[in-house]
């Protein structure tokens, strides 16, 4: 996908200098669309499936949703977190008019040409925000470029969101964080984390090669569980043969069972995709639990995933859980679990 960072910072001549700038508002989860009326009739079913998509925790729920804005209300939502803007070379309507005078001369001949479709910019009006600039001759070609590369659109807001989490995690609770338990866990077993305060080590398994951590706190109900599980391999072992959705299903149900109510996964919502954890080539599971009690049954949303350490020479198996009842919205509990999961590491803490 190309981007050109360099032209963007040059075609907001109004963020040049030291300016005081408050923090971005707006929820999490809300993008602002900024265009026309005909290109949004145009483009609107692409960006609702590049940004809406849907995620089950066992409801249907999305990441983020987009809100169009009139340009004439510019002002009141500009310092929002997440912006998209819509524009294009051929027409002479409120936002193309606008796109096109943020583009400085050799940015609107990139455009023209075909060179460029896309330009973003973090922090631009508010702290902790990023705006997206697509453009292009047509709408026609907005579409094609937003259809074509909308996995890489979706990570630059999934990305941001992600790092909000992180500064949100530890920016504030850093001094909290339990230094102890991360070097003890480097010198019983080699990997360490980063672990949230709210986080508390509940169960130790060393013949099993198993630690569980678990969280409850934000709300009563609210319940977050976070275990890692590893396999020692010998020198004939091959480590690909481990990364496969069987394997993955069959120690997920296996863990299952060591909780203190047992519970396996449900296969009809059983999604496997590819990903790295900490520049390690990684397999993700997700799905829903369940526990096998049917007297008493309760699940929620899990990901799991499952990676190989050379430094080690082991198989690890992360995984977290969730349980809130009472809350729709699961994703957000759900991204702070996967933030705190990729601090993973097998370096001593010295060297962090």
């Amino acid at each position: 996908m190309k981007t050109l960072f360099c032209v963007m910072a040059a075609c907001f001549i109004a963020s040049c200098g030291k300016v005081y700038k408050s923090p971005a508002i707006g929820g999490d989860d809300q993008i602002i669309v900024f265009s026309d009326s005909a290109n949004w009739s145009q483009g609107k079913e692409s960006l609702q499936i590049v940004f809406e998509r849907n995620f089950v925790t066992p409801q249907n729920e999305t990441d983020f949703y987009l809100q169009r804005a009139p340009i004439s209300v510019f002002d009141i939502y500009k310092k929002y977190k997440y912006i998209v803007m819509i524009g294009t070379l051929d027409s002479k309507e409120p936002v193309s008019q606008t796109v096109q005078s943020m583009l400085n001369e050799e940015a609107a001949k990139a455009v023209a040409s075909g060179e460029y479709f896309i330009f973003t910019r973090k922090d631009e009006w508010s702290v902790g925000q990023v705006i997206m600039v697509l453009t292009s001759n047509t709408i026609q070609e907005v579409n094609r470029f937003i259809q074509a590369n909308g996995d890489q659109l979706f990570e630059i807001f999934d990305t941001h969101k992600t790092n909000l989490m992180s500064d949100f995690l530890y920016g504030s609770s850093a001094p909290l964080e339990d230094k102890a338990l991360q070097k003890e866990l480097f010198m019983k077993y080699q990997w360490t984390l980063r672990i949230h305060p709210d986080y508390k080590l509940v169960e130790e398994s060393p013949d099993r090669h198993y630690v569980r951590f678990h969280a409850s706190s934000y709300y009563k109900s609210l319940q977050r569980w976070l275990s890692v599980y590893w396999v020692p391999l010998d020198s004939q072992a091959v480590p690909d043969s481990f990364l496969t959705k069987t394997w993955m299903t069959q120690t997920r149900n296996k863990i299952g069972s060591w909780f203190l109510d047992s519970v396996k996964t449900t296969p009809s919502f059983d999604s496997f995709y590819k990903t790295e954890i900490g520049g390690r080539p990684a397999l993700a599971y997700t799905g829903i639990w369940k526990t096998l009690d049917l007297q008493n049954a309760f699940g929620g949303p899990f990901r799991s995933y499952a990676f190989y350490d050379d430094r080690t020479r082991r198989i690890y198996f992360i995984d977290q859980a969730l349980f809130f009842p009472e809350e729709i919205k699961k994703l957000k509990f759900l991204r702070e679990l996967d933030v705190i999961t990729k601090t993973f590491t097998t370096n001593p803490p010295a060297e962090q």
